[in-house]
């Protein structure tokens, strides 16, 4: 990793596009870089996928530079090969932890994910840290923004060392992040972008981005209107899960379908794997036009990843991690979906 040149590319004039992911590790992310370099326009993202009007929007931005954050934008290569031709002075910088599809690393890009060299499960939020640190800036009083990132995608195994920095820097975090003020922030951070979607990931960073004490955040009175809001939502749900949710004892499988006005899929699935951590849960909610699945699976002895992407070939797009993944199907194939799930796992028991 040429962190020096990195360096002269983020801070260089110019139009420069920050795309950064939802959730509090993709916000966190983007905070930290925004610490060091500005001129950014930034804009949150879902997910990989690049239809035809967001393709056109980024290139009416006609940048200079293109930061992609937290999202496997790899998985749309051919689009981002064409964006390069519609855009040739366009130089491109991917940070990433999901699971590769293909290295962009090019003349004009870098792409920097730590599984081209090994099996790990290393956030964004984590990478840009470490990657701060080799350009030399004085990143760590800002090292718990980087374990909010960690904590909230549960990478605690991997990212020990930081965990342990973060830990000797604020000593009254305790012996265990997950129970500690670095919690509460992602809680905080997601419940916000549950509430108000686009809003509230605009508005989490930009309080990220003001807020240099923790203690600060977690008194920040938008967040924890959000957080009390969504967290009563949760309550109701997990009661109903109780009632409506679907097992599969012979496939360690659980499906529940959501409804709920929020859009709270991917938090309720890692609450229900936190409290099964032995079954694949899966649990969908249906849009206007699109089932949306999110997946968790904590014993891993199945790769959600690619038990999604076989699922929803043809019939949507999936992929993710290897415990936790997730899927935008087509409405009326929901129930093939589902057909095609159970006979996956059951080939995969068996085999």
């Amino acid at each position: 990793m040429d962190s020096d040149k990195i360096s002269r590319l983020l801070g260089s004039s110019g139009r420069k596009v920050l795309l950064y992911h939802t959730d509090s590790d993709g916000i966190s992310s983007a905070a930290l870089i925004l610490r060091f370099f500005g001129g950014f326009a930034a804009v949150p993202r879902d997910g990989p996928i690049i239809d035809d009007r967001f393709l056109h929007e980024i290139i009416s931005m006609k940048p200079d530079l293109l930061v992609v954050l937290d999202i496997p934008i790899d998985q749309e290569w051919k689009k981002m090969e064409f964006l390069q031709q519609s855009l040739p002075g366009l130089r491109l910088v991917v940070i990433d932890h999901h699971i590769p599809e293909k290295n962009l690393t090019s003349r004009r890009s870098f792409h920097i994910n730590p599984r081209f060299e090994r099996e790990v499960y290393i956030p964004a939020s984590a990478l840009v840290y470490r990657l701060l640190q080799q350009m030399g800036k004085d990143v760590r009083p800002l090292i718990w923004i980087a374990g909010v990132g960690i904590v909230g995608d549960h990478a605690f195994e991997d990212c020990k060392d930081i965990v342990r920095e973060c830990v000797e820097s604020f000593p009254d975090l305790g012996g265990d992040i997950r129970k500690s003020k670095l919690n509460s922030i992602s809680g905080m951070l997601t419940s916000a972008v549950v509430l108000h979607g686009t809003r509230g990931v605009m508005k989490s960073l930009e309080i990220l981005l003001s807020t240099d004490r923790m203690e600060d955040l977690l008194k920040n009175e938008y967040l924890r209107k959000c957080d009390g809001l969504v967290s009563a939502e949760i309550k109701r749900v997990m009661s109903d899960f109780r009632k409506r949710a679907r097992e599969f004892p012979n496939l360690d499988l659980i499906i529940y379908r959501l409804s709920s006005r929020l859009n709270i899929a991917s938090t309720i699935s890692t609450l229900l794997a936190e409290k099964h951590p032995d079954k694949m849960i899966f649990v969908t909610k249906q849009g206007k036009r699109h089932v949306k699945v999110s997946a968790r699976y904590q014993a891993g002895k199945i790769n959600l990843s690619k038990l999604l992407k076989s699922s929803v070939d043809g019939i949507g797009s999936g992929g993710g991690h290897e415990k936790a993944a997730g899927a935008v199907i087509n409405k009326h194939d929901s129930k093939e979906f589902e057909r095609r799930l159970v006979n996956r796992i059951t080939e995969l028991r068996a085999g």
